[in-house]
């Protein structure tokens, strides 16, 4: 899996790391998602990919008063890139120092950075309850008044969490000093999507083998030891029983559904469009949609009986309700799991097959981000991609400085992350980068840009030209035309729902744990969200512009030279004129399956 979850940016990996993403009759709604609205959005973007055999900029030429749609996809994801990194750095620092090193001492409270709130349940067999003075309590069944006690509630991984790996400030006004720790880690992740981007897509494809079977071979592990411990059951039991209160009448059953499937498939991000832009053009896209959307249902399956066992059994050690034990993100990643898996005989190897598990995932993600980013820039400057063959071709060379650059160039920006206060600053970003007030909008332009602008019959006709030669044309051909009615009103009708809904709920305060987010903190999250989508206002009013000002150029039919890559992929003729374009050397070619880059 090169990237099943590719993010928009939420947690690491949405589906291992959200532990209350499938409360009960939830499930349904979110497979029947899967089809309705997450097969058809991947389709779209990965035959838009393969039939222009561009990055999201240049792809969406097609439609010029929407091609701000892809540029506003390219710095969503570059501000998506910068926050994304540090879930690496800490998945780092748990495998190779709280998993080979601090493990015991993770799950105890006799530590230097431990206070007298931490709890570590009876492990050192010590008591820190204490009495409050001046609170008493009346005892019913003695019939005398109590003093009234008070036992800590801090866990000694979240503790661990919070006062040693973050040293966390007390808000975003303090942003104290860079972790070197966290720094080095952060530096060592992007060290690492720059060695494998560095020589092109060809390298990355060999990398994906490993980032694509070695996490599917891990989850499986984990699963068997997840389903044989005490416990495990009750927490799967808990995961899949419909609420009596989750009927599907309910209107936010249906949103969070829908959200949750377009995150966990990475739809809207461009991802697709950049992995499909170096696919022979006549690969049967259909197969590659399909394939992803299944191996998704796949990993969420495991990922939720994973989880589900994990808590269970923790649940069955503490003898604490199963619903006081879901999270999501980081407090179930690096809190939630550390007690789970210190408790565990052979502690230390489940605790590193998990982290390298997540891991693995992260990365994989990661450097399908920057590629797109690269591969975008890339397409911008296509005169300068032509160069003889071998191995230092002027695409190489060019493709090697722009990882270079951005790579050096989002550490930096980076290390405020991991600073003392950098979680606050992570998880603003995380709420408004791409939130749904981004990825929603930019969802529904794609589709609505396709089918209605530039003309859902002439999309058909495009398609039904690239997929001609691949096998089983007929089921291909319905396949297709069932998603080009999808596209042109139930998913665009249905994106609209989930960003009014998603409006009405918005909170008007923003939260980090008991910490409130200042005014002037929550407009900067929206100033965010605005550059985000900017590019497409901007890009349409200079489309407009020039359509008004030269001759020939309009703002909903594409260009005369948009279309396939090469010259004897074009259909023939468009509007009475004949296509051409000068002969430019063809991209590696790979094909994408299942989100994994492979080269042929």
């Amino acid at each position: 899996m090169l990237c099943i979850a590719s993010f928009a940016g939420k947690e690491v990996v949405y589906n291992v790391t959200c532990g209350d993403c499938f409360p009960g009759g939830f499930l349904a709604v979110w497979l029947g998602m899967h089809f309705t609205l997450g097969f058809p959005l991947v389709l779209l973007e990965m035959t838009l990919g393969q039939f222009t055999s561009q990055g999201p900029p240049r792809a969406w030429r097609g439609v010029p008063l929407l091609h701000g749609v892809g540029f506003a996809v390219v710095v969503m994801m570059s501000i998506l890139a910068i926050y994304q990194n540090t879930s690496m750095a800490y998945i780092l620092h748990y495998l190779f120092v709280g998993s080979l090193r601090d493990l015991p001492n993770i799950m105890r409270c006799d530590n230097s950075w431990n206070t007298v709130e931490c709890n570590d349940y009876g492990l050192t067999n010590t008591t820190r309850c204490r009495e409050v003075a001046g609170f008493m309590w009346y005892d019913d069944s003695t019939g005398y008044w109590q003093n009234y006690t008070q036992c800590p509630t801090k866990s000694a991984p979240e503790e661990y969490w919070r006062n040693y790996l973050l040293q966390i400030s007390d808000g975003l006004e303090n942003m104290g000093a860079v972790q070197p720790g966290l720094a080095g880690f952060l530096f060592l992740s992007w060290l690492m999507v720059f060695l494998v981007l560095a020589f092109g897509i060809k390298s990355a494809g060999k990398v994906a083998y490993l980032t694509t079977t070695i996490p599917f071979v891990l989850l499986v592990f984990l699963l068997f030891r997840a389903m044989s411990l005490d416990g495990a059951v009750d927490g799967l039991i808990y995961h899949v029983t419909p609420y009596p209160y989750a009927g599907f009448d309910r209107t936010d059953l249906w949103v969070d559904a829908m959200m949750q499937v377009i995150y966990s498939l990475g739809v809207g991000c461009g991802c697709y469009t950049t992995l499909s832009s170096y696919n022979r053009f006549h690969n049967n896209t259909v197969r590659d949609a399909v394939l992803v959307v299944f191996a998704n249902i796949l990993v969420g399956m495991l990922c939720l009986c994973m989880s589900a066992g994990f808590l269970g059994f923790l649940g069955k050690q503490l003898n604490e309700p199963i619903e006081n034990l879901v999270s999501s993100g980081p407090h179930l990643v690096f809190v939630v799991f550390p007690r789970v898996l210190g408790m565990l005989p052979a502690s230390y190897l489940w605790s590193i097959l998990f982290y390298l598990t997540l891991l693995l995932l992260a990365f994989s993600c990661q450097f399908v981000i920057v590629e797109t980013i690269v591969t975008s820039l890339l397409d911008l400057f296509p005169s300068g991609n032509n160069g003889t063959g071998g191995l230092c071709n002027r695409r190489m060379l060019l493709h090697l400085l722009l990882t270079f650059t951005s790579c050096i160039l989002f550490f930096l920006l980076g290390l405020p992350l991991v600073a003392q206060g950098g979680m606050y600053m992570y998880n603003l970003l995380d709420n408004f980068v791409a939130s749904g007030f981004v990825i929603l909008p930019i969802l529904l332009l794609k589709s609505i840009g396709i089918s209605w602008f530039y003309a859902i019959n002439r999309w058909g006709r495009d398609l039904s030209h690239m997929l001609q030669y691949s096998c089983c044309y007929c089921c291909n051909k319905l396949v297709t035309v069932v998603c080009q009615v999808c596209w042109c009103l139930p998913i665009p009708l249905m994106l609209v729902g989930s960003l009014l809904w998603t409006s009405l709920l918005w909170p008007n305060e923003v939260y980090f744990e008991n910490y409130k987010y200042s005014e002037g903190h929550v407009i900067m999250g929206w100033l965010i969200v605005g550059v985000e989508l900017a590019p497409i206002p901007i890009v349409a009013i200079i489309n407009c512009c020039l359509a008004c000002c030269v001759k020939g150029r309009t703002i909903i039919r594409p260009p005369a030279d948009w279309g396939p890559y090469l010259q004897q992929h074009h259909r023939g003729k468009r509007r009475g004129k004949v296509l051409s374009q000068p002969h430019i050397p063809p991209k590696p070619t790979i094909m994408v399956v299942d989100s994994t880059v492979t080269s042929l």
